[in-house]
């Protein structure tokens, strides 16, 4: 891993930007999540470490930046909420803009503000006086030290709910209705945790998982009504991946854990699929945000269980065709029939394992 930390801030100048920091902070531990940045956004010096691909696997601190006047501090630097931790996997310059891609790590809990924010580099984004007004300057993306005061990593969720405590109170987020976050996706009756693999689900076929997702109004009593309905849909793609339960989670009050039962398909090879956890009020461009998860699957294949399957149906039909041969009075070379049913047999039985069985 290099020797580098970066501090990537996303801002609420635009919709997406708004989305990416809701996602951060909904998206389970192990996601992927991609930011993007102009060049003139990035210092000269961090450009061409992240062109070259050397910053592969370096430690990530995201976060939101409020540029709103509300959001100023008294030097005129833009306040910044940490969110979450991360790891760079990915980096590309296409054109003049830089994509890099993250996997999501603890949560980031800044309690000491003051001490977070004196440890901060001079270089973040503030507002710069000119002769026209005021201008926006800075960087969104740069190397910071290795430790950050007052901040530290967390995975439980009374931290998510004090970084979102704290988003609430910025202005770019005060329309938001409420918050989620994916709690994680859970295995059998046991409910073993399935932990993210390269940023996908690696899921065992023909068995049942629950997904739980956990919402939250950090502005609401405890004992109100939540007010304008939300909901909540997980769409998965058929037919290695089959919902059991009803896929509508309805946001009906302040708070709530909410669970979503799937069951994966009999795959003999690897195959591939994925789930989408998205609001079902309000689209992209309105003044909330609609939080929209993609989290990729991969269904691992039983070719073992196929291969028995294969080979018990080969032998069943074998044994039934020597049966009704033998069972003649005049019957020919018997070694080449017994060869040949067997084989005709066996094919047939492993044709009915792996051509004709289906997901579910």
């Amino acid at each position: 891993m290099p020797n580098t930390t970066l501090l990537c801030v996303g801002s609420g100048m635009a919709p997406r930007y708004r989305l990416n920091t809701l996602q951060t902070l909904a998206m389970p531990y192990g996601a992927h999540i991609q930011f993007r940045y102009s060049s003139d956004l990035i210092p000269d010096a961090l450009r061409k470490k992240l062109e070259s691909t050397t910053l592969k696997n370096a430690r990530v601190l995201l976060g939101h930046v409020d540029c709103t006047k509300t959001g100023r501090r008294l030097n005129g630097y833009c306040r910044i909420t940490a969110c979450r931790f991360a790891k760079l996997v990915y980096s590309r310059k296409v054109g003049s803009v830089f994509v890099l891609r993250f996997e999501l790590e603890d949560f980031a809990i800044t309690s000491d503000v003051q001490r977070f924010e004196e440890s901060l580099p001079s270089g973040l984004p503030h507002w710069q006086q000119n002769g026209q007004g005021e201008k926006l300057e800075g960087s969104w993306c740069q190397e910071v030290p290795p430790e950050f005061e007052g901040c530290a990593r967390s995975n439980d969720i009374d931290s998510w709910q004090t970084i979102v405590s704290k988003l609430k109170k910025c202005e770019d987020f005060t329309r938001q209705l409420y918050y989620y976050t994916v709690e994680g996706l859970f295995e059998g009756i046991g409910k073993s945790r399935v932990h993210l693999r390269n940023g996908e689900y690696v899921l065992r076929s023909s068995k049942d998982y629950e997904l739980r997702v956990f919402h939250w109004d950090p502005t609401a009593d405890a004992h109100a009504g939540h007010g304008e309905n939300q909901w909540l849909r997980l769409d998965v793609v058929e037919p290695w991946l089959q919902v059991r339960t009803n896929p509508i989670l309805a946001i009906d009050s302040p708070y709530d854990l909410k669970s979503v039962q799937i069951r994966t398909g009999s795959a003999v090879r690897r195959e591939h699929s994925s789930m989408f956890l998205h609001e079902g009020n309000q689209g992209l461009l309105s003044d909330r945000i609609s939080v929209e998860l993609y989290l990729p699957v991969t269904i691992k294949g039983t070719m073992g269980r196929s291969v028995s399957y294969g080979l018990i149906v080969g032998c069943l039909l074998t044994a039934q065709q020597l049966l009704a041969i033998f069972s003649r009075d005049h019957v020919g070379p018997w070694i080449p029939l017994t060869i040949a049913a067997a084989v005709l047999g066996l094919v047939t039985g492993f044709f009915v394992a792996f051509g004709m069985r289906k997901p579910i």
